[in-house]
């Protein structure tokens, strides 16, 4: 009887770790659907056909610069993506690369899987950002200050550089070390968990963002009394809407490029503009620049960025897994938390990020000309929206018509073009 009870037992376990299991997975299922559905079912911008020529919009000889500006950067762009490929996929699958594997899991031990694993991904990583770094010193010191738009010196470069790698490899080593030690701890359950505690991280990393990693690049400051504060206090009036904070950031100690941009979640959510903006353009025009952040705040773009975030990675981590229990079922690796195999899930990553981009860059471009209509609607004023994307990328040396392949890879913005277009067929009645 007592061995029966056991028994008994034993199986009401094993049904509560199923049911939980099943539980879980239905939540990842749910997180990825939820993820999907926010881009499909939000404001979008009609689809306006292709853009009419740049020589539309702009002279031969703005556009002779626009092309001397951009090509070599799309080529040194090229040639990093490349890299970027080939330095992890060098460490996964080459003779050398696994060999520099297998000596950094047994320098840390293979009796702390989860901290050689980091270890191997934070090297591979960093590796590659030192691989990368020419092309990145040539793009962003050299190139830039050849054209005028960079300001600070060598050392300002440099410790512009520390702090956009520093927290990226900080959180690869965070998110290597935890996935590892979820995997060896639940093998089966792993993938939901990590799924919902990147979904977790990542809605927290876009939180503190306006506090924490922001403050470390630029200084900010309320927009003082005058014209242009007159000019956002309208626009606010005109959305009936109001955000927690408008500041503006000292951008002119590293570039003489004009932007602006929403962050922040929540009670830290802001609209941060460049004071090369804010001193530049007229105040109408920086109106219509708020008013393009107020639409994407109106549109709750952050939040759907970040539930599609959610669910592309909780996607891959299923997709991870199932590569991981293939190589274990073939004898390429002993355990799922191998970490001799961590620089294979790094390369796997890597091809994920690159393949999906052209989506990813699509989702954007929607959501930024959801945003221009949002704009339009909210000042009524499309010539002032057309000046300023003129003004825009002529300061910017913005290319008014991308290549195809160079909008699939990194346009996150519809072309100038498209967005004189979208002003143009406004002010004609032909857009509302």
């Amino acid at each position: 009887m007592a061995e029966v009870g056991a028994r008994a037992e034993q199986r009401a376990v094993v049904s509560g770790a199923g049911r939980l299991l099943l539980g879980a997975h239905l939540v990842a299922g749910a997180l990825v659907v939820v993820g999907v559905l926010a881009q499909v079912l939000r404001p979008l911008a009609p689809d306006l056909g292709p853009p009419p020529p740049p020589t539309v919009w702009f002279d031969a000889a703005h556009l002779a610069q626009v092309t001397a500006y951009r090509q070599p950067l799309y080529a040194a762009g090229v040639a990093a993506l490349v890299l970027r490929l080939a330095v992890p996929c060098l460490a996964a699958f080459s003779g050398p690369g696994r060999r520099f594997v297998d000596g950094v899991v047994r320098r840390v031990g293979e009796h702390r899987p989860a901290r050689a694993a980091t270890a191997v991904v934070l090297a591979v990583v960093v590796i590659t950002d030192l691989v990368v770094f020419p092309l990145a010193f040539w793009a962003g010191y050299v190139h830039e200050g050849a054209f005028g738009f960079r300001v600070h010196g060598l050392a300002g470069w440099a410790r512009d550089w520390a702090v956009e790698k520093t927290p990226t490899w900080l959180v690869v080593a965070t998110l290597t070390l935890g996935g590892y030690a979820l995997a060896r701890r639940l093998p089966r359950a792993w993938p939901p968990v990590a799924g919902a505690a990147t979904a977790l991280l990542a809605a927290a990393f876009v939180l503190v963002t306006p506090v924490v990693l922001e403050p470390l690049v630029f200084s900010t400051d309320t927009l003082p009394n005058g014209p242009v504060r007159a000019e956002v206090q309208r626009v606010l009036d005109r959305s009936d809407h109001q955000v927690e904070r408008i500041v503006v950031a000292d951008a002119s100690r590293r570039t003489t490029k004009r932007n602006a941009y929403l962050s922040g979640l929540g009670p830290s959510r802001q609209v941060v503009l460049y004071d090369t903006l804010v001193e530049s353009q007229p105040p109408d025009e920086v109106g219509a620049v708020l008013a393009h952040e107020l639409a994407h705040h109106l549109h709750a773009d952050l939040v759907r960025g970040t539930l599609l975030a959610a669910a592309g990675t909780t996607a891959l981590c299923y997709l991870l897994a199932a590569v991981l229990r293939r190589r274990v079922r073939s004898g390429r690796q002993r355990t799922v938390g191998d970490p001799r195999a961590a620089a294979v899930v790094l390369a796997l990553v890597v091809l994920a990020t690159v393949v999906t981009a052209p989506v990813a860059n699509a989702v954007s471009r929607r959501a930024e000309a959801a945003a221009d209509l949002g704009a339009l609607r909210i000042t009524g004023a499309p010539a002032t929206f057309q000046r300023l994307n003129a003004e825009l990328a002529r300061a910017n040396l913005s290319d008014p018509l991308p290549p195809r392949w160079v909008q699939l890879l990194w346009s996150t913005h519809p072309p100038p073009s498209a967005r004189l277009e979208m002003g143009r067929r406004w002010e004609e009645g032909l857009l509302r």
